[in-house]
């Protein structure tokens, strides 16, 4: 009886202490989102993005690229992106996290904004510690008619870059599965019953021209109105160590009547909850076709 006492006592314990670590962590990465927005402000979108960006991060333009080399030989774009996260997870071992939020454009600093969006990034921590974005997509809306709450954070509960270490990556090839386990299952099922399978409230899909759909019945309801067949094609992402959390991206194909096929790209972030795979954000964005 006493040593079951005791097994409980330190179950409880590291329940409490792995409930903290998460805790720093989150505040950390939502502490570094806020540190980027903040150097885009001082320093200019394109220096921020490259000081932000993983060595292997992933921007559309519109495939993916290497966003560090793109960046590096693009000529600096005038004006100021800004924004801020309302929403962000992390992994069980606290090596890769996401964080979405609204974003807008001003051609000046002090003018009225000129465009409106909602950003996703998933950031993986690195060597020393810090976290650096990996993948950075979004989408276009309207001026949206209310503010977000934005996510706060504690600067006492930052971890120093030095107290935590990257650990070994895996590759994502669970998600690869996933992704096109999900494909068959739209198309033999169809979207609005497969999607229904890995989604939840925390779950949000960004659309260009559509403010995010937000949990199971505002993305069930958009899907129900849209009567197409989509298909997608994973061609990179990564996955935690704890095999919890991760993204995909790739290429998506809808088809629009039976004769149309119209081509995009999307990124997708998966969360494991116990046995089941959610998807807690998809951005989707046509790729323009040059006439």
């Amino acid at each position: 009886m006493k040593q079951l006492f005791f097994v409980i006592i330190f179950l409880l314990l590291f329940a409490e202490i792995f409930s903290q670590q998460q805790d720093r962590a989150l505040n950390q990465l939502v502490a570094t989102e806020y540190l980027f927005a903040a150097s885009a402000a001082e320093i200019g979108t394109c220096d921020s993005f490259l000081e932000f960006i993983a060595d292997d991060g992933i921007i559309f333009r519109p495939a993916p690229v290497n966003g560090k080399v793109y960046l590096t030989n693009a000529p600096k774009r005038t004006g100021l992106l800004s924004w801020y996260p309302v929403y962000a997870e992390i992994s069980n071992d606290r090596d890769i996290g996401f964080t979405t939020g609204p974003a807008e454009f001003r051609k000046e600093k002090d003018s009225t904004a000129i465009w409106f969006g909602n950003f996703c990034t998933v950031w993986q921590r690195q060597t020393n510690g810090e976290f650096k974005f990996v993948i950075d997509y979004g989408n276009s809306n309207e001026k949206p008619p209310d503010k977000f709450e934005p996510l706060k954070y504690e600067t006492k509960k930052s971890i120093p870059s030095s107290s935590i270490k990257r650990k070994k990556e895996l590759k994502a090839d669970k998600l690869f599965e996933l992704d096109r386990q999900f494909t068959k299952m739209v198309s033999k099922i169809g979207a609005v019953t497969a999607y229904k399978k890995f989604i939840n409230e925390d779950s949000r899909l960004l659309r260009d021209g559509d403010y995010p759909f937000i949990g199971s019945s505002k993305i069930i309801n958009y899907l129900s109105q849209k009567k197409m067949n989509y298909k997608f094609n994973p061609l990179g992402g990564k996955i935690s160590s704890s095999n919890d959390l991760g993204f995909t991206f790739g290429e998506m194909e809808i088809n629009l009547d039976g004769k149309t096929n119209e081509q995009y790209n999307y990124m997708r972030v998966w969360k494991k909850e116990g046995k089941r795979w959610i998807i807690l954000a998809e951005v989707v964005n046509k790729i323009e076709r040059k006439s």
